[in-house]
């Protein structure tokens, strides 16, 4: 028997690997696409480029193992059943659960494997990613910028037409002229600017400049640009009759950089997913301190609304008897005691109403910042899982599919995943919004196809057929997948 689980968990390597360089390289190529204007075509160093793609191969590597194992289990157990290996172990005494556990054991080593990748490797390669992206973007802040493109940042809107590298000599004379910020090899030039500044909402501004350079300025924590032979349109909303018109040689506009500001300040700073799970746990017992501390200041702000009540009715003597026999109040309305009290309860009342509300407000974010926590403490357990949960779904279906190609596997792989990928984004969606828990969110895929998965198994046992191959003909043919061969060799 071990010598078979050997034999059983060897077929599993080679297209395992296999399938993981496919699904990398279809992930990698797709971020590629996404972020190459970002990226390439900005003058940045090889290194650096090599690093950004790197680091973030982290997170593809956590989506492509659960992939990659259900290709290798179908591929495996497909290739068993078309040799009739299976019916031979079958014939031997040997049951499908058996046939199956030496998969399901490799399922829990990727799972074990993949939870301390999630929780301590991936988190930290997010934040490097980030922070390395963070650098690029101070030392070249035209990074984000696009040629005919509007780019938005604080109150200023602006316009290039045109980006590219100066020469040597021509940077080297900026950071004599205009300062040691503009000693960057990195540095842009930009030509046919055009600057929208709406930082006085009393006026309209706007500077046309034939060309200028735009650096990032630690000292002053702001973008600096610098603007050559152009135009200055100035325009007051109050004074509809008066419009400036100037021309300048050079014109430097200071642009307040807050995110840069922030980002500098807070540089060790962590997003979610750049924690661990126990970074994040540490969060959620935070938010559930602050929770409880909101929710006792607004319990003492209702019991001293409720004072303020029994200490009205104590200043205008409820208890004295009415002067009016017709009167529906206990005590006398116009009473200059019931007036003041009545007004200085109101006012109090009402600021009452509006810490209340403020701090319910904050209360609820707190507990949305939980559900955010909590997704992605259930989501680096979850994803893992699946690695188990598509061994279930994989083996019964390439037992049953008689099939050990590629191109089948890889059919069957890519509606599973959908499917999986499809219930995780959802239930991520739901549980922002609060309407279903995070575990529930994270664990429903798992849930799902995991059922699936046994029901799959109780048909592999009752070797009742799942799979119409007829119809899937045309879907393997999508991927090169030539089975006429091997249908031959079934019908023989």
């Amino acid at each position: 028997m071990k010598k078979l689980n050997i034999y059983i968990i060897k077929e599993h390597i080679a297209p395992f690997f296999f399938a993981l360089s496919v699904i990398m390289f279809i992930l990698l190529m797709n971020f590629l696409v996404k972020h190459i204007g970002e990226i390439f075509g900005k003058g940045l160093g090889f290194i650096i480029i090599a690093k950004l793609i790197v680091l973030n191969l982290a997170w593809m590597l956590a989506l492509a193992v659960p992939m990659a194992t259900l290709v290798a289990v179908l591929m495996a157990y497909g290739r068993f059943s078309a040799d009739n290996e299976i019916t031979i172990l079958k014939s031997s005494g040997i049951s499908i659960f058996k046939i199956i556990r030496p998969s399901l054991y490799l399922g829990i080593i990727l799972f074990l494997i993949m939870i301390y990748f999630s929780d301590q490797i991936l988190p930290e390669s997010n934040h490097q990613a980030k922070k390395t992206f963070r650098a690029v973007r101070e030392k070249k802040p035209t990074l984000q910028l696009e040629e005919h493109i509007f780019f938005e940042i604080q109150r200023y809107n602006f316009l290039v037409d045109k980006i590219e590298k100066p020469l040597p000599d021509e940077w080297l004379d900026l950071s004599n002229l205009l300062g040691p910020e503009y000693n960057n090899p990195d540095l842009d030039r930009l030509e046919n600017i055009t600057l929208f500044d709406r930082s006085d909402p009393k006026k309209l501004v706007t500077i046309i400049a034939n060309d200028g350079y735009m650096v990032y300025s630690k000292k002053r924590r702001s973008l600096i640009f610098t603007l050559y032979d152009g135009e200055f349109h100035e325009y007051d909303n109050q004074k509809a009759d008066e419009y400036q018109r100037s021309y300048f040689n050079k014109h430097t506009v200071y642009i307040p950089a807050d995110e840069f500001e922030l980002e500098e300040r807070d540089s060790d700073y962590r997003g979610d997913r750049e924690m661990s799970m126990k970074m994040m746990n540490e969060k959620v017992d935070e938010y559930k301190d602050r929770i409880k501390s909101e929710k006792k200041k607004v319990g003492s702000l209702v019991i001293t609304n409720f004072r303020l009540i029994d200490q009205m009715m104590d200043t205008t003597n409820i208890n004295k008897t009415a002067q009016s026999s017709d009167t529906l109040l206990p005590f006398d309305t116009s009473d200059p005691k019931w007036i003041t009290a009545m007004n200085k309860a109101s006012r109090i009342a009402d600021r009452n109403q509006q810490q209340m509300k403020t701090k319910l407000t904050l209360i609820d974010q707190q507990r949305k910042s939980i559900n955010k926590y909590e997704v992605e403490i259930y989501k680096k357990i979850s994803i893992p899982f699946a690695s188990i949960v598509f061994v279930l779904v994989g083996a019964p279906l390439g037992v049953m599919a008689r099939r050990g190609s590629m191109g089948v596997a890889i059919s069957i792989s890519i509606g599973f995943f959908l499917l999986y990928w499809a219930f995780l984004i959802g239930g991520e969606d739901l549980a922002d919004r609060r309407f279903v828990t995070p575990f529930l969110a994270m664990w429903s895929p798992n849930i799902i196809v995991g059922i699936g998965g046994l029901y799959l198994s109780w048909r592999a046992v009752k070797e009742v057929s799942f799979i119409n191959w007829d119809r899937l003909k045309k879907i393997t043919k999508i991927f090169g997948a030539d089975t006429s061969k091997q249908e031959q060799a079934d019908n023989g």
